[in-house]
C-alpha cells in the first residue's frame, strides 16, 4: 500500500467481472470502514450493500461469455464513506432501476426479487446513483454514513455549558440561515437533542447547507441582537408523500427557552410559506409529551390524522419522559389560502369521524353519493410503495383498478416477510371505490388513521396495519379535546387491541 494512502483517503481495488471477487472486496470494505470508525452493524450493511449490486451487475450488466474488469473505489468523506463502481457493461436502464427504489406494482408483485433488492439497497444505502457515460462506461455510487457521528472530530460543543439556567432578559431578530451557519445549526440540534432527533439528516452540516441552497429545506434562525448568537432554529421541508412543505426540526438552545423564539420563527416561516403558494402547511408532532403539539396548536395547526407507532423512541434533552416503544406522530395541517368546498366520497362507517376532521381544520367539504360501476377488464390498479429507516412502509394509491385487492395484500405480505413494522396505506378520496376497499382493508387487520392532503389538491383516507404489535395506547399524550377523541377513534378501531 503507498504510504499517502490515509492523506487521500481513498482505496482502489480492480476485480474480474467473476462471482468469487466479490467476498474479497466485501472484506476489503469492512476493513476500511472499520479503520474509519464504522460501528460492526454498519460495515455489515456495507457488506450487505457490495454484494447486492455486484452479484446484480455480474449477473445481468453483461454479454454471455464478456470478461471485463470492474473499477471500485472507497472514499472517505465528510460524513462517513462514498463507494464508486465503474464498469465497461451494458448500459444501465436507469429508469427501471429508480422504479425499483419504490417497489411499485410491478416491481414488487411481477419482479419480486429485483425490486426487494434494489429496496434493500435503498433502504441500506444513504444515497445511491445511477449514471450511464456512453463509452467511459456505467458507474453505481453510494454513500455510508457513521451514525450518530454527525460532526468532525476537530469540532466540538465546547460553546455550550451543560448546567442550564434560562436568560430573562434578551432580545432577539429573526431571518433566514446563512450557508456558513449550518454547523452551529447541528450542534444546537445535538445540544436540544443529542442524537434522538427523527430528522437525522440535521446533524450533518452538509446536509443542512445542500438541502438550504437547493430549496427542499428553508431555515429560520432566531438571533441573539447583543452577541449575534443564533438561539433557535425552525425549517419547512417538502413532505415525501404529500409534497406540503413539513414544518419541524424546530429547537430552541435550552438557554434561552421561555422567551419566545420558537413562536416568532414559526411565524415568520408560515408567513413566508404563504408567499410562495402552498396551499397547506404539516406538522408532524411526537405523542410522548404535548409540547410540539401545543407550539403547533398556538399557530393554528390542527389535528387530522395519528400515525401508530410511526418512528423509533424519541427522548428531548431537558423534556424528560418514560418510552420505551415506537413513537406515534400527530398529524397536523394548517390551511394557508382560502380553499372551495371539497368533494369526496367517504366509508359510510366512517362519514362523521371524517366530517369531524374537516370541521376541525375549517375546511368545507360535500360527500358525494358512491355510484359503484364494474371495472374494465384492462383497468389494472396502480400503486406507488416505498419504506424508510424507521421501519414503516407506505403504499399509495395512485389509480383504484379492478385488481386493486390482490395488489395491496400481495404488496402488504412482501412488506410483513421484510419486517416492516408499520404499514400506511392511503386512498383517493376523488373516487367511489374508497368504501369498497376500505372496508376490504380492514378485513385485513388495516384500521383507520385520519385525512391526509397532499399538494397537488388530493386528499386521503390513511389506513394503518401493525405488523405483529398490540400497541400501548396509554403511552399516548395528546393535547387538545379533538386529538382525544381522535386517538379514542383509532384506538377502538385497531383489531390488535381486542386480542387478548
Amino acid at each position: 500500500m503507498e504510504n499517502n494512502f490515509i492523506d487521500s483517503h481513498t482505496l482502489k481495488l480492480i476485480i474480474p467481472n467473476e462471482m468469487s471477487m466479490i467476498y474479497p472486496v466485501q472484506q476489503t470494505a469492512k476493513a476500511y470502514a472499520e479503520m474509519l470508525g464504522f460501528e460492526k452493524k454498519e460495515c455489515y450493511h456495507i457488506e450487505l450493500l457490495l454484494e447486492e449490486i455486484l452479484s446484480n451487475s455480474i449477473k445481468y450488466d453483461f454479454m454471455p461469455g464478456q470478461k471485463e474488469s470492474i473499477d471500485i473505489t472507497l472514499h472517505k468523506t465528510t460524513l462517513g464513506l462514498s463507494v464508486t463502481i465503474h464498469s465497461n457493461s451494458i448500459p444501465l436502464d436507469i429508469e427501471k432501476i429508480k422504479s425499483f427504489s419504490s417497489i411499485e406494482k410491478e416491481n414488487i408483485i411481477k419482479y419480486n426479487a429485483s425490486g426487494i433488492g434494489s429496496l434493500l439497497i435503498h433502504k441500506l444505502a444513504d444515497n445511491v446513483n445511477y449514471i450511464n457515460k456512453g463509452k467511459e462506461g456505467q458507474f453505481i455510487y453510494f454513500e455510508k454514513n457513521i451514525a450518530g457521528k454527525a460532526f468532525n472530530e476537530t469540532q466540538s460543543l465546547t460553546n455550550f455549558d451543560s448546567n442550564i439556567t434560562p436568560k430573562t432578559a434578551f432580545t432577539f431578530y429573526v431571518r433566514r440561515l446563512k450557508p456558513e451557519e449550518s454547523l452551529f445549526i447541528s450542534q444546537l440540534a445535538y445540544f436540544a437533542y443529542r442524537v434522538s432527533y427523527i430528522y437525522d439528516k440535521i446533524y450533518y452540516p452538509e446536509y443542512v447547507k445542500k438541502l438550504n441552497e437547493e430549496g427542499e429545506m428553508l431555515s429560520i434562525v432566531g438571533v441573539n441582537r447583543d452577541n449575534e448568537e443564533i438561539i433557535g432554529h425552525v425549517a419547512a421541508i417538502k413532505h415525501e408523500i404529500s409534497g406540503l412543505p413539513e414544518m419541524g426540526v424546530a429547537f430552541v438552545n435550552p438557554h434561552y427557552r421561555g422567551g419566545g423564539c420558537l413562536q416568532q420563527t414559526s411565524e415568520y416561516l408560515i408567513n413566508l410559506l404563504r408567499t410562495q403558494k402552498n396551499i397547506a402547511a404539516i406538522v408532524h408532532a411526537v405523542t410522548t409529551h404535548p409540547y410540539s403539539q401545543k407550539a403547533a396548536y398556538k399557530l393554528n395547526f390542527r389535528e387530522t390524522a395519528v400515525y401508530i407507532s410511526r418512528a423509533t423512541p424519541l427522548l428531548m434533552n431537558e423534556i424528560k419522559e418514560e418510552q420505551l416503544i415506537r413513537e406515534s406522530l400527530l398529524l397536523m395541517l394548517l390551511l394557508l389560502h382560502n380553499n372551495d368546498s371539497k368533494q369526496i366520497y367517504v366509508p359510510t362507517h366512517h362519514a362523521k369521524m371524517i366530517q369531524d376532521i374537516y370541521a376541525n381544520i375549517g375546511q368545507k367539504i360535500e360527500i358525494l353519493e358512491a355510484k359503484h360501476e364494474p371495472f374494465n377488464g384492462n383497468n389494472e390498479a396502480v400503486v406507488e410503495v416505498s419504506t424508510d429507516s424507521y421501519s414503516c412502509g407506505f403504499i399509495i394509491v395512485k389509480h383504484y383498478g379492478s385488481n386493486i385487492i390482490a395488489l395491496v395484500h400481495k404488496t402488504l405480505k412482501s412488506l410483513c416477510i421484510n419486517r416492516i413494522e408499520s404499514i400506511y396505506i392511503y386512498l383517493p378520496l376523488d373516487n367511489p371505490e374508497v368504501s369498497r376497499c376500505c372496508s376490504e382493508f380492514e378485513k385485513a387487520d388495516f384500521f383507520f388513521g385520519g385525512i391526509v392532503h397532499h399538494a397537488g389538491g388530493q386528499h386521503y383516507l390513511m389506513l394503518q396495519y401493525l405488523n405483529n404489535q398490540q400497541y400501548d395506547y396509554e403511552s399516548l399524550h395528546v393535547f387538545s379535546d379533538f386529538a382525544k377523541i381522535l386517538v379514542n377513534y383509532i384506538h377502538r378501531h385497531d383489531p390488535n387491541q381486542n386480542m387478548s
